[in-house]
């Protein structure tokens, strides 16, 4: 159960339980960004295949809000900026996270890799209905850590990211039961330096021009602290 912030005229509170988790990926719009992702992963020794979108479930209980996240000792692990949308009955909220996922894992099992660590997402949401009318235009960024410096890592609008509804669909027709609880991580743009970054800290934010509001969120990326080595 969290307890999150909903930001619109004024300050409301939502408490809301997760029951059903699922990662999207590959879901752009323009087929030649989702192949650059690709190729990105590839570099890494990733394989991928050429299908997209492609949806993967989660244990519930995989998820925070978290400023910080362990990870394994000496692990390749990297975040990636996601809008994210949670449904509450008949209402939609949109939030922003990130899918932080063990690389290595991922040449060999990528469902594991996805499992192993938390999906991270903001304790402040928007309601669906107050951003729908210019939806395209929320923009998405997130920012790492390379040789010391931060460093603008992902950046786009939600224009490449395919629609909400045409995802709720796409995602109800993958699940049994009904969607209430349900927390959908739409996916990611590729980085912009076409290189995966193993950074010690991930920020993320989601930012609506129109309306002069930001959703911001970062966690720092720390190996087992009582673990010698």
């Amino acid at each position: 159960m969290f307890e999150l912030t909903i930001e619109d005229d004024g300050i409301g509170k939502l408490s809301f339980e997760v029951r059903k988790l699922f990662n999207v990926g590959r879901s752009g719009r323009d087929t030649t960004a989702v192949r650059k992702h690709l190729d990105e992963l590839r570099r890494t020794g990733i394989p991928v295949s050429d299908e997209f979108p492609t949806f993967y479930p989660k244990t519930a209980d995989r998820i925070t809000t978290s400023n910080r996240l362990e990870v394994l000792p000496n692990a390749k692990t990297s975040g990636e900026v996601e809008c994210v949308l949670l449904v509450d009955g008949d209402n939609v909220y949109v939030t922003v996270g990130s899918d932080h996922t063990d690389r290595e894992l991922q040449k060999t099992n990528l469902e594991a890799a996805k499992e192993i660590y938390y999906n991270i997402f903001a304790p402040k949401v928007w309601r669906y209905e107050d951003v729908k009318g210019y939806w395209d235009d929320l923009i998405m960024r997130s920012w790492v850590e390379k040789d010391g410096q931060r460093q603008l890592y992902q950046e786009g609008k939600l224009a490449e990211i395919i629609e909400p509804e045409k995802l709720l669909m796409e995602v109800k027709s993958r699940v049994i039961g009904d969607l209430n609880g349900m927390v959908i991580f739409t996916g990611t743009f590729p980085t912009l330096s076409g290189e995966l970054c193993y950074s010690p800290w991930f920020e993320m934010e989601l930012v609506d021009e129109h309306a002069g509001k930001t959703i911001k969120h970062v966690y720092s990326v720390e190996p087992i602290p009582w673990f010698k080595g």
